[in-house]
């Protein structure tokens, strides 16, 4: 709570003081350009120079011209303010109030407005000092120059603010400058102190508000920036975590007052600070935010979710992060319940394959836990059985014959325990229901349809003892499922789906060389059966 007090205290002290240092700022400016300019026409003066003789008229009508003149900077000056000032806070409205800030603290829109401030303050002062016995030829050049300036840059300046607004300008803004800290954190060039984490953290939340709100406007193309530039943001992040400070990993108290982790219990926070995984879950947890509320009506969105999601796993397995690839998978698997619980199978259907694609690229550098990615895809497809979203055990079955693929494919040392926890993917038909065992047991013959096509994949390359192995664990299905499991195999001669999906395949579909190897599979069950009623 100290550590609470003393940042509540530092914002505070840096409210007072904001509004000051551009004041003295802008007088000082002022007052400095006033002075050069006045030494210099003393020195013309005092050299009896006059170059600029021929060029002004009479005193009276340059002090009554320049008055007017610097009228119409401020009048100009006024209208400029309150032009952008609406543009701004209409950006605001729409994307986030932090625009606001970005605004001021950009170095051209203030450079601009203090143009205008210097060249206001300037033209008074040499117009209200202007004495016959003394000539200031070169204040009042500089001053009409100034004022020129000040009105050649107003339309150019309007174009930069309406360019500055536009979305993929200032997130890009926002994203080279957390990046741009990260790495002087990583080098040793910015110091670490809680200013700066909290500073990256609101940048963060900045992005993250701005994707939200877009969401709720339907703005697709802002929602999908938002979501990529965080996976930009935690990629990079990735690359340099290694050579972060140890304080950067530590909780200092303030997150407990983050909105993304109010609600998390000390041992969750523990565990976060624990694998070093503050960043991963903030960005994740954005990410489930936009999931949630976009995975029925900005289906495409949803996607990108997904999509970013895949690509921040893969950034983690090089990165050699097992903290924030642990993270990944328990937002995967969060996005999966929360397709079930809201009986949604298609957002359950895309994840899957993001989730195995994630797994594909484990094998070769992480074996051991495509174990678990297995369970998970076990777990939360007969879950999805349970809840009556049938489909989506057997499209986990599908996934799960192509990892087995890959996993021979890459010659994975774990090769015949992943093959195991494949065949255990089924599971027993209900018998207190037969509507329910009906729908069922579909699914469980797509479940064993995968089965059989790794079977097929196994005997094209002549790995007898492995499809042999499936060959076991389906001897028990009744003949007649058998042969329907063969039928609907054999008769499926269309790889692409007549529907239009985001796989846009045919699970049931298999290659011409698979299907003929599958001829030698299904005769070991004619095999077996004559060799039963022989016995008999």
């Amino acid at each position: 709570m100290k550590t609470t007090e003393l940042k509540t205290l530092e914002i505070l002290k840096e409210a007072k003081v904001s509004w000051w240092k551009p004041l003295l700022f802008l007088f000082g400016i002022s007052i400095t350009i006033f002075g050069v300019l006045r030494v210099i026409d003393f020195l013309l003066y005092y050299y009896q120079i006059e170059i600029f003789s021929g060029v002004f008229s009479e005193l009276d009508i340059l002090a009554n011209t320049l008055g007017g003149l610097g009228e119409v900077v401020t009048g100009v000056l006024g209208i400029e303010i309150t032009v952008i000032a609406i543009i701004v806070q209409l950006a605001a409205n729409k994307y986030s109030s932090k625009i606001m800030d970005l605004f001021v603290e950009n170095r051209v829109n203030f450079l601009v407005i203090a143009i205008f401030v210097v060249t206001a303050i300037n033209a008074v002062l040499v117009t209200n000092t202007l004495s016959p016995n003394f000539p200031t030829p070169f204040s009042i050049l500089t001053t009409i120059i100034l004022i020129i300036v000040s009105l050649l840059i107003v339309i150019p300046h309007f174009s930069y603010v309406f360019n500055f607004l536009r979305p993929m300008n200032f997130l890009g803004h926002v994203k080279e400058k957390v990046i741009a800290e990260i790495r002087g954190l990583s080098s040793g060039k910015i110091k670490y102190s809680l200013k700066v984490r909290d500073e990256i953290n609101n940048h963060i939340n900045f992005i993250g508000d701005i994707a939200l709100n877009s969401v709720y406007q339907g703005d697709r193309a802002v929602t999908l920036l938002c979501i990529s530039i965080l996976r930009e943001i935690v990629v990079d992040y990735l690359k340099f975590k290694k050579k972060l400070p140890e304080d950067w990993f530590k909780l200092s108290g303030l997150e407990y007052f983050d909105p993304d982790f109010s609600s998390y219990s000390s041992y969750v926070m523990d565990r976060i600070e624990e694998n070093k995984v503050l960043v991963e879950r903030k960005v994740f947890g954005l990410y489930e935010l936009v999931f949630n509320n976009s995975r029925l009506t900005l289906r495409d969105v949803a996607s990108g979710v997904l999509l970013n999601s895949e690509l921040i796993s893969i950034a983690a397995i090089k990165a050699n992060d097992k903290g924030a690839l642990y993270t990944s998978f328990q937002y995967f698997n969060s996005y999966l319940r929360i397709a079930i619980r809201g009986k949604d199978p298609r957002s359950a259907f895309n994840t899957l394959e993001h989730y195995r694609i994630v797994a594909e690229e484990l094998i070769t550098t992480f074996p051991e836990e495509v174990e678990k990615l297995e369970f998970y895809f076990k777990y939360y497809g007969q879950e999805a059985n349970k809840n009556q979203i049938l489909f989506i055990l057997e499209t986990a079955a599908h996934d799960l014959c192509r990892l087995n693929e890959v996993a021979y494919e890459k010659r994975a040392p774990n090769l015949k325990t992943l093959l195991e926890l494949f065949l255990t993917l089924d599971e027993p038909l209900d018998e207190s229901n037969a509507s329910d065992k009906n729908s069922k047991e579909q699914s469980l013959i797509g479940v064993r349809i995968a089965q059989v096509k790794l079977a097929g994949f196994y005997l094209i390359y002549n790995e007898v003892e492995l499809a042999r192995r499936i060959f076991e664990d389906l001897r028990v299905e009744p003949a007649d499922r058998i042969q329907k499991i063969k039928e609907i195999i054999f008769n499926t001669t269309q790889e692409e789906f007549w529907e239009i999906t985001p796989r846009g395949i045919n699970f049931y579909y298999v290659s011409k060389r698979r299907r003929d190897a599958l001829k030698q599979f299904f005769a070991w069950f004619e095999q077996s059966s004559e060799s039963t009623i022989k016995g008999m």
